[in-house]
């Protein structure tokens, strides 16, 4: 009888032990997070003021070259792909910068380079020059955006990195919502000449502010260990499933303007409002379901529950009225928001820090040549037949890439 008490009370202990085992580990995960939070704030404040000035390019900008330079068809789907195009040139040489130089230098550069940049689009009209510098602005306005997420990354507290994903990722996403609602104003009362230039002189500032970040750690890296590290079979599957998932990014930066435009008649802050409504919609999801990621199955529903959301959404919202694509617009916005946190935790999980330059640097380049082929497919598409084909068609196609999710279960959730 003694003994059995004896033995209930070690079983009790070690059930305490485990218990405050799990509560110290629970607070240093919460104490190890709160510091990451103070170290990706002023990455933060930059990306979140960056995505407010520069929203104009997005969604906007499709519009510029349509009514006010006159280009063609034909000449807005060669801009779009040169965007793509450059995405490519600089994805892979800007990460292993990022791998051998201090991030914080590549983020200088690559805002400074792009105000030039926009001062010279304020005044440049024909299209071989203006091609030109929205050439040099594309290639670094990647430069910035690859470095700002690989400083991100570098900042490493694995047991944290879902919610730091929402909470950097929110502030990218809060950025684009206020600034499309800022960009059609801004053009409605001025015009795009003049919002390139006050977009110019941000990125000037930014460039200054950037230096105030801590300098991350570099390494010399060879080449032949990015190639093993795309030799593992998880990450050459996650690839090819991140590249047909962007090829619906070409369809939105051709269409996506253009069909709220001539299709829903919406006005310039009309648009902006549209736009930024997905937007907040994505900012909610990145806070409510970032910490949910990294438990176990996760990343495989949320993905799939993603890619529903994200092709539904695409697909419903050409249907009139203009509240009734609001709603599967924010429906996509939700999916697409999944599917951030699906890539970025993607990429954390995948590989190491030491890589990290690099290796997001080839994912992104990935993603730029899915967008690539979208916007070479999409772009006629929707001249020729409508701008609401190029949405439904990538919406299905989205849809599609539940598929391989189902058929691949052990290796969806060996990521985790």
């Amino acid at each position: 009888m003694w003994g059995e008490d004896r033995n209930k009370g070690s079983a009790n202990s070690r059930q305490g032990d485990d218990v405050g085992d799990s509560v110290h580990g629970g607070n240093i995960r919460e104490r190890e997070y709160i510091a990451s939070l103070k170290a990706d704030w002023m990455p933060a404040i930059l990306l979140g003021t960056y995505t407010v000035t520069t929203a104009i390019t997005y969604f906007f900008i499709v519009v510029f070259f349509k009514e006010q330079l006159k280009f063609s068809a034909l000449q807005i789907g060669i801009l779009f792909s040169v965007q793509a195009v450059t995405g490519i040139l600089a994805s892979f040489p800007a990460g292993m910068g990022n791998d051998r130089f201090s991030s914080r230098m590549m983020i200088a550069g690559g805002l400074f380079s792009q105000a030039v940049c926009f001062f010279l689009m304020s005044v440049v009209t024909s299209f071989i020059p203006f091609a030109v510098v929205f050439t040099a602005w594309s290639l670094f306005s990647w430069v910035f955006r690859l470095s700002i997420d690989v400083y991100f990354l570098k900042t490493d507290t694995r047991d944290a990195i879902g919610r730091r994903i929402g909470f950097f990722q929110a502030w990218r996403f809060v950025g684009m919502a206020v600034g499309t609602v800022f960009a059609g104003y801004l053009i409605t009362g001025l015009d795009f000449k003049v919002s390139f230039r006050i977009i110019g002189l941000v990125c000037l500032g930014l460039s200054l502010l950037s230096g105030l970040m801590p300098v991350t750690a570099t390494t010399l890296v060879r080449l032949s260990d990015y190639r093993a590290d795309f030799a593992n079979k998880r990450v050459l599957l996650f690839s090819v499933w991140m590249l047909l998932f962007a090829t619906h990014w070409g369809a939105e930066q051709t269409s996506y303007g253009l069909f709220l435009r001539k299709a829903l008649c919406l006005s310039f802050s009309g648009m902006g409002l549209y736009i930024s409504a997905e937007y907040i919609m994505i900012v909610l999801c990145l806070i409510l379901m970032s910490g949910s990621i990294s438990k176990k199955e996760n990343f495989r529903r949320i993905a799939i529950f993603g890619l529903l959301a994200s092709g539904l959404g695409h697909m419903g919202m050409i249907i009139k009225p203009t509240y009734v694509s609001l709603i599967f617009r924010l429906i996509h916005g939700f999916g697409d928001g999944l599917i951030i946190l699906v890539q970025y935790y993607g990429i954390s999980r995948l590989f190491s820090i030491e890589h990290l330059g690099g290796d997001t640097g080839l994912i992104s380049l990935v993603l730029m040549i899915g967008y690539c082929i979208g916007a070479m497919i999409y772009s006629p598409i929707g001249e020729t037949f409508g701008y609401g084909y190029p949405l439904w068609i990538s919406g299905l196609l989205t849809l599609l890439l539940i598929t391989p999710l189902l058929r691949l279960r052990p290796l969806a959730r060996s990521i985790r």
